[in-house]
């Protein structure tokens, strides 16, 4: 009796898609249509939306991923598939579907990159500039009019604040106009986040003493106010971080300076709606063993799973990096390996199949 079953290929393909990304890559060898549909743009987006979040913690030589299932963490290093690149102080974010490192600002090289570690594609971009001004890297984004992504760096120079556009493809350097009000202080530029393309952060307004996502569009190529931050009448005494939540909205952590309970809010609509940005409150954490959130050295990153938040941060006492779980007045506390680890960065990330795009191969 033959007991093979061939399964139909909506079952099969629905069935990959909500396998982790490094079970995936070695399925390719199974067979061509397998290998095919790998690279399918739709199934990437369908892989992409299942997939669950997790952190990714840079050291001075090398990388981890950082998963967390059943409050506990599993820590893979990963392949940086370019050896000779030097890690140490490096910072490392996200733009869009890919991690983006670079070099914080007065620092010596003027390099960055863009990496997608499970594709083990990893490209560099050095900054040749040809005036002698200290530009460093704000962000990374991409003109997303057109139907083929051109990516841009945002730079800027200290004071007098001057900001500049470096088109990755071309290698040419434009200087912008940067509205007075425009905030790009160190805050601003370390905790930044991207959603389609462009650069959001948060920013203070001086002539309307308010709390606002301050936005750059790299396909107009212009600063513009997103929207206001929800905050009570002493906006001061908060502390907040910015965050995505389910790849198309924006969730906002705060905690004030004289408790340690913490809110999380989110958007109610998309961010590409037309209609005005609603906040609601997500979630309310009081348990009392909660980090305080103020002035981290090395920054915090979070992100919101099965109504639990998942923070990467160092602690209040050793500065040693830790991952924190927590959930209504419940915090779990997930010190990350043992011993000196010094310096580090991190951001939350969700593992996909998405190529690094050719205009970035060097």
């Amino acid at each position: 009796m033959d007991l093979h079953v061939s399964l139909p290929w909506e079952l099969e393909e629905d069935i990959l898609s909500r396998l982790p990304p490094q079970s995936l890559l070695r399925f390719r060898a199974v067979s061509k249509r397998w290998n095919s549909v790998f690279k399918d743009k739709r199934f990437i987006n369908n892989h992409l939306s299942l997939s669950r979040p997790q952190f990714i913690f840079l050291t001075k030589s090398k990388i981890y991923s950082i998963d967390i299932i059943d409050r506990r963490t599993k820590l893979r290093e990963l392949h940086s598939s370019c050896r000779d690149l030097n890690l140490q102080y490096k910072r490392i974010t996200t733009c869009d579907d890919l991690l983006f490192c670079r070099y914080p600002p007065f620092c010596s090289k003027k390099e960055t990159a863009l990496w997608n570690p499970w594709l083990r594609q990893f490209n560099l971009i050095k900054i040749n500039l040809s005036v002698g001004k200290e530009f460093s890297v704000f962000g990374l984004g991409y003109d997303n009019s057109r139907p083929q992504k051109v990516h841009k760096l945002l730079l800027y120079c200290p004071p007098p604040q001057e900001t500049a556009i470096y088109d990755c493809a071309s290698h040419v350097l434009r200087y912008i106009k940067t509205p007075y009000e425009v905030d790009i202080s160190e805050i601003a530029r370390r905790s930044h986040v991207s959603l389609y393309g462009n650069l959001y952060w948060m920013a203070y307004n001086l002539q309307t003493c308010q709390y606002l996502i301050q936005s750059f569009n790299f396909s107009m190529e212009i600063f513009k106010p997103f929207g206001l931050i929800p905050l009570p009448d002493k906006p001061c005494l908060y502390g907040l971080r910015l965050a995505v939540w389910k790849g198309d909205r924006f969730s906002l952590l705060k905690q004030t300076y004289s408790k340690r309970k913490i809110e999380i809010w989110v958007m109610e609509n998309k961010i590409d709606d037309k209609e005005e940005v609603v906040w609601i409150n997500l979630m309310t954490l009081t348990a009392t063993n909660l980090p305080e959130l103020f002035h981290k050295m090395y920054g915090v990153s979070y992100f919101i799973y099965d109504k639990t938040l998942f923070m990467c941060c160092s602690d209040d006492k050793d500065k040693h990096p830790c991952i924190y779980i927590a959930k209504g007045d419940v915090c779990n506390k997930i010190q990350i390996g043992y011993g000196q680890v010094g310096w580090f960065s991190h951001c939350a990330y969700v593992p996909n199949l998405t190529p690094v795009p050719l205009e970035f191969q060097i």
